[in-house]
């Protein structure tokens, strides 16, 4: 019975790091005026579907939440600015959103959210983390994984293996020697 809650749970390991993992690199899309959503330490594609600017905020709480951020097509290159309202300290870097479609990247930095209080329509696709933060996520999942199977396979005893042997053409897992 033991062997089997083992197993069960060695499964569930297993299913929810899939789930983890693509919850944090998929991409997220935002839609309307007046909003909050998180950037995290990735990118944001915002359009703005007004005809006038809109001001903007990306902030990130904490004294030492230092970030940056870097748009081309704003011209933007900016270093987070410390600010405190009453006891709440924050980093925030305020900017006028043109109307279009600008690309904002967060280069330093993380748990950065996009702040607009505007009544004006914007849309957002968000991707929540850097390029090199996907590959780390998915490689320590893979490896989750990896150890989660290798222990499902210890317990049966690798017993897998054999079968396969069966189906396999024969001689495919010696080793051919060579003279020379």
């Amino acid at each position: 019975m033991g062997k089997k809650i083992r197993m069960i749970i060695a499964l569930v390991v297993i299913v929810g790091t899939v789930f983890w993992s693509i919850d944090l690199v998929r991409k997220r899309s935002y839609s309307g005026s007046k909003f909050v959503f998180n950037v995290g330490n990735g990118s944001v594609v915002v359009t703005n579907r007004g005809q006038e600017p809109i001001p903007v905020e990306m902030r990130s709480d904490g004294r030492t939440a230092t970030f940056r951020i870097e748009s081309a097509e704003l011209g933007l290159k900016e270093t987070s600015k410390r600010r405190s309202v009453g006891r709440h300290t924050f980093h925030a870097v305020s900017f006028e959103l043109p109307p279009g479609r600008a690309n904002i990247d967060v280069t330093r930095g993380s748990k950065v959210r996009f702040v607009s209080s505007s009544n004006q329509r914007i849309d957002a696709v968000v991707t929540p983390m850097s390029a090199s933060s996907v590959r780390t996520t998915l490689v320590l999942a893979g490896l989750v994984i990896l150890a989660a199977l290798y222990y499902i396979s210890r317990m049966l005893e690798h017993r897998w293996v054999g079968v396969l042997r069966g189906k396999l053409p024969a001689g495919i897992f010696r080793l051919k020697r060579t003279t020379t």
